[in-house]
């Protein structure tokens, strides 16, 4: 497999949609899933959760509380860190579905953003691709571009940055499909007059340039043999 192939965006023609709003002929494009990377804060935070309260239970406990007996001192220690280890990995979990709950599905004639704010907290939008006035991906900092991931936003004329991906992975990639799909939505439904700005890394506001208006054909006068501009 080239380089090429593995900067590319693969698509998931089977996803499920969670709106189940699907026009006639409309096919799902392909799902966005977040980068993996965000989910290592949570993992390395519970990991030194736990780090410390091995050290307090089963060190500086059993040397602090020398009139107990130390087996007594170990004992209580294991316990208080199994309680610590369930609630970590009870949080993790959580993390984890919540984390996983945001993507984006693309579809030829919509985004449909799923947000997971909680395990019980799940909402789900619908953006047309003809109402999509603006694609921008951004990466900022080191990590990002190390690491290829970043922020994606859809914005339309009436709200701006409504529709926002965190820790999309590939982000340049997603957007240029983005804007692929508004093309080819444009050519079967409004003829191409019009294409969104596809902005990399920034943050400005798309521009539009309509179609030109194709010229009148030119009508001779048979009396007189010249072209006139046919009415």
């Amino acid at each position: 497999m080239n380089s090429q192939d593995q900067n590319q965006p693969t698509e998931a023609p089977v996803v499920n949609n969670p709106l189940a709003v699907m026009e006639p002929g409309e096919r799902i494009i392909c799902e966005i899933k977040r980068h993996p990377i965000g989910m290592l804060g949570i993992y390395a935070m519970a990991g030194f959760v736990l780090l410390i309260i091995a050290i307090l239970a089963f060190v500086v406990a059993p040397a602090v509380l020398t009139n107990t007996d130390k087996t007594t001192v170990m004992r209580y220690g294991g316990i208080v860190f199994l309680v610590a280890a369930l609630l970590a990995a009870g949080f993790t979990f959580v993390s984890h579905i919540v984390y996983w709950g945001n993507r984006w599905i693309l579809t030829s004639d919509s985004i449909t953003q799923v947000t997971q704010n909680s395990l019980f907290d799940k909402r789900s939008s619908q953006l047309s691709l003809a109402h999509l006035e603006d694609i921008t991906a951004e990466q900022n900092g080191i990590l990002t571009h190390m690491f290829n991931y970043g922020v994606i936003r859809a914005e339309t004329a009436g709200e701006r940055s409504k529709f926002t991906f965190l820790f999309c992975p590939m982000p340049n990639a997603y957007a240029q499909q983005i804007l692929r799909a508004r093309e080819e939505f444009e050519q079967v439904h409004h003829g191409g007059k019009q294409q969104p700005t596809y902005v990399p890394q920034s943050t400005q506001a798309a521009s539009y340039q309509a179609a030109p208006a194709p010229a009148s054909p030119e009508y001779t006068d048979p009396t007189t043999q010249q072209p006139t501009e046919q009415q």
